[in-house]
């Protein structure tokens, strides 16, 4: 069996961080997820990024502080970055994610469906 893939969360709400671990549970069957780390701003998502082998970082774009854009942009120079997949309320920020080389993109209420497939996209083997 393969490796779990090793998530940080990233969100200011902790009901959405909640959430998004409940929906990594419920994709346990198809795919092996570990939570390695949480983060309620980009400060600290940017240190959890640096401090925590992670293989993912599900990350939020409007937090206190450093936002998700700008912490994302950081956590690229890093000699081996987690993949990063936006999840936001607002579409607006999409093309400046992109360019950022973000995995994926995911707005709120983030359905199971959309998370496999951000989470297919960074599973090992893939393509």
């Amino acid at each position: 069996m393969a490796a779990p893939l090793r998530i940080i969360l990233a969100d200011d709400e902790a009901l959405a961080r909640a959430r998004l671990a409940s929906l990594l549970s419920d994709l346990a069957g198809e795919i092996a997820t570990e939570v390695v780390a949480e983060a309620s701003n980009g400060e600290a998502a940017l240190a959890r990024a640096a401090d925590t082998p992670a293989d993912l970082i599900l990350l939020d774009i409007q937090m206190p502080g450093l936002n998700g854009l700008e912490a994302a942009r950081h956590i690229a120079a890093m000699p081996q970055p987690p993949g990063v997949v936006f999840v936001t309320a607002y579409d607006e920020h999409a093309l400046r994610a992109f360019e950022l080389r973000a995995v994926d993109y995911l707005l709120k209420p983030v359905r199971l469906d959309r998370l496999r497939d951000a989470l297919d996209r960074v599973k090992p083997g893939a393509a």
